[in-house]
Order: structure tokens, then sequence, then C-alpha cells
């Protein structure tokens, strides 16, 4: 299977899942009056969960630059990609990457908690590549016939994203590093604090072009280990219910910081 129709087949799974600010004249959020991003109302009711393998910084400029990207992505599918985190539209310019997630016409509106993981941050030439694995667990996406909650298999669903930085195309760039302690691999969930989406102000993506998808995405098992100590009893393939009600959201994690 070729790398386009994988990149459709995961792009399918998940559109098959989905069926204003002002400025203050006092203290302007910045010089140019642009008021701050705030998420679009189809996931101001859900929540992303982030953790990282032992030996990736959760916090570091690469890891936070995979975070919002992957978070800027599933906005994007859900709302639009117009709607989506300040510069993203702009920075995923390949065509048929665009088609793939961008399509219109499977709008809908998310509830609950998404689970994402990052597995591995690998340096390219003028780069980096990021594994990432989600685990839809208390995740719902609204219906007509209700709320619809996939639930993962045991492999979760593994995605990579390429990032491709404008200015060094061709300059080898290292893996980001910081002084901070590397996240746990399974973060003790935040028992307070908003259960809302949480998204980056502003713009965190200039300089950089993004891909979603390669040829080993969708059915990897690598997540499988961090699916295990999340969801033990999960099965071996993804299902879908259908309920009455959204399943609650837990308070994001690590979440952003609020500059304006």
């Amino acid at each position: 299977m070729n790398r386009n129709r994988l990149r459709a087949t995961l792009a399918s799974a998940i559109l098959l899942l989905t069926a204003g600010c002002t400025t203050s004249t006092s203290n302007p959020p910045d010089s140019a009056g642009t008021p701050a991003y705030r998420p679009p109302e189809q996931v101001r009711n859900a929540t992303v969960v982030w953790s990282a393998e032992s030996d990736v910084n959760l916090f570091d400029s690469h890891s936070t630059l995979v975070r919002a990207a992957a978070e800027a992505l599933e906005v994007a599918v859900l709302a639009g990609p117009e709607k989506s985190y300040p510069g993203f539209d702009q920075a995923v310019t390949d065509p048929t990457t665009r088609d793939i997630y961008f399509r219109s016409g499977s709008r809908a509106t998310a509830y609950g908690t998404l689970y994402k993981h990052i597995f591995d941050i690998i340096p390219t030439n003028g780069g980096f590549t990021a594994l990432t694995c989600t685990l839809f667990k208390e995740f719902a996406y609204e219906s007509e016939h209700g709320y619809k909650i996939p639930q993962s298999g045991r492999r979760g669903n593994a995605l990579s994203i390429t990032f491709s930085n404008i200015a060094s195309s061709h300059t080898e760039i290292p893996r980001a590093t910081t002084t901070s302690t590397p996240a746990s691999t399974t973060p003790s969930p935040r028992t307070s604090g908003p259960a809302e989406w949480e998204a980056p102000e502003d713009n965190l993506f200039e300089g950089w072009t993004i891909e979603p998808g390669s040829a080993d995405d969708y059915r990897s098992e690598r997540c499988a280990p961090w699916i295990a100590t999340l969801e033990p009893n999960a099965p071996a393939e993804t299902e879908t219910v259908t309920t009455d009600s959204p399943p609650q959201a837990l308070p994001a994690y690590p979440g952003w910081p609020k500059l304006h």
C-alpha cells in the first residue's frame, strides 16, 4: 500500500467518526492588535492529555511543536483548517495532505478527553519527525444518533508528523534539549483546572512546514505498550459505541499558558 493510500486510510478513520475576542484599547494583546486565538466551539467541550516516553522531554521546543501540531490537526478535521491553531493552515502546504485531512462535509463536535503520546522525535535533514500515538478512551463525537465513542484497539492510532524548517532545509537540526526533567510515561491525571480545550494563543508554526502521515502509520504496533498502560482490556480492533450522553472531560495536560 502506497504512502497516499495509507494516509487516506488514517484520515478516513477520523472522518468516518465525525459525521470572538475583542482588542482592549488599554492593554492590547500585541502591537498589531490581533485578538488571541480561541478554540472553536467544536472542541471546547473536549481536552487533550499528553504523555511521552521516558527519553522524550514533553516540554522542550520540539515536543511543544509536536503537541501543537497534533492538536491543531484534530481541530482542523473537526472545524476546518481556517479555525485551527494560528499558522497551522499555512504550515500544511502539500495539496494531497490538505485534501485528505481538510476535506469538508465531516464537521462535528467533540466531547471528553483524548489521550496522546509522543513515542519518539527523530532529527532529519532540515527538521525532525515525531512519532505519536492516540488513545480514544473517554472521547466522543456528536452525531444525529447520539454520541459516538470510538474504543481504540490494542494498537491505538499511530501517526507521524514531519516538520521541515523553511530557513534550514539543508541543515540537520539536533534534538531539542532543556534542563528540565522529562515527563513520566503516564502522568497522573489533573483533578483541578479547566476541563475545556486549551490552545496556544499565538502562532507556533512560523518558519515550519508540517506534513502529517507516513507509510508506517495507522496500523503500527509501536503504540501497543503505551495503550496497555491506560487500557489493559482494550479490544483487539477499534470499536465504536453510541451513547445518549457525552463523556466528561478531564483537565488538559500540560495545557497551554494564557498570555493575553
